[in-house]
């Protein structure tokens, strides 16, 4: 993958994270795409502590 294209996805992926902290303090649910790539409603708070364990995964391994 180019830099270029790193830095983009790396973009992205914060703007979600701000989103996604954001849907977590207002008690908000958030879709994503379970195994089967059907729609699946979880708790933003959920996907939050997932996001915060996987960063903190990637750091230790860095």
């Amino acid at each position: 993958m180019s830099e270029d294209m790193q830095k983009i996805i790396a973009c992205m992926q914060e703007a979600v994270d701000a989103e996604m902290e954001r849907k977590a303090k207002l008690g908000y649910n958030a879709v994503v795409a379970d195994k089967n790539g059907r729609p699946k409603i979880v708790s933003a708070k959920y996907l939050v502590r997932k996001r915060r364990a996987q960063k903190k995964a990637e750091a230790a391994i860095s």
